[in-house]
């Protein structure tokens, strides 16, 4: 079997990255555009609707 070995410099930018976290507002833009993709393409939900949808049941202004 073949061993796989990682780049460290990689792995240390990944640590790096990973530690900082995502900021609220890219969550936020993430979880609007995941939502949007699993609705169906017949839906005529838009994307304010989700936002406003996300802000009422988050408490967070849209």
């Amino acid at each position: 079997m073949v061993e796989l070995h990682s780049d460290p410099a990689l792995l240390s930018a990944l640590r790096k990255a990973a530690a900082l976290g995502v900021p609220a507002e890219q969550a936020r833009k993430q979880k609007v555009s995941y939502i949007l993709g699993a609705v169906s393409d017949k839906s005529n939900i838009t994307k304010e609707r989700i936002q406003e949808v996300l802000s009422e049941s988050e408490d967070v202004p849209a």
